[in-house]
C-alpha cells in the first residue's frame, strides 16, 4: 500500500483485516478467502468464511468482554456489504469493506 494509501488508511486497514480474519476464524468456521485491491479511490477488502450467520454488533455491556468488532469495522469503513453464498451446499458469507485511501 506504500505510495497509494495514507497512514490513516493503512492503520485502519490493519485493524479491519485483523478483526475480520479473527472473526472468520473464531465465529465463521475458518477463513475461506482474503483479497485486497485498490479501485476508485478506495481500498477494498474481501473476507469470506464458512458460516451463514450474519455479523452483528453486541449490546453494550461493560461487564462482558468483546463483541465490539463489527461496530468498529463499520465505523472505520466507508461501506460494508455482507453477501451470503448461494452456490453449492456449503454455507458461507463474504464481507466486502471499502476504506478511503486518504
Amino acid at each position: 500500500m506504500a505510495g497509494v494509501a495514507g497512514e490513516r488508511c493503512v492503520n485502519d486497514a490493519l485493524l479491519v483485516v485483523s478483526e475480520l480474519i479473527s472473526n472468520a476464524d473464531r465465529h465463521g468456521g475458518g477463513l475461506r478467502v482474503f483479497a485486497a485491491s485498490v479501485e476508485g479511490g478506495h481500498l477494498w477488502l474481501e473476507v469470506a468464511d464458512h458460516s451463514d450467520v450474519l455479523p452483528e454488533s453486541a449490546a453494550p455491556d461493560p461487564l462482558v468482554p468483546g463483541g465490539f468488532g463489527w461496530s468498529l469495522v463499520r465505523r472505520l469503513s466507508v461501506d460494508t456489504q455482507v453477501r451470503l453464498h448461494t452456490n453449492g451446499d456449503e454455507p458461507g458469507k463474504t464481507i466486502l469493506v471499502s476504506l478511503g485511501l486518504e
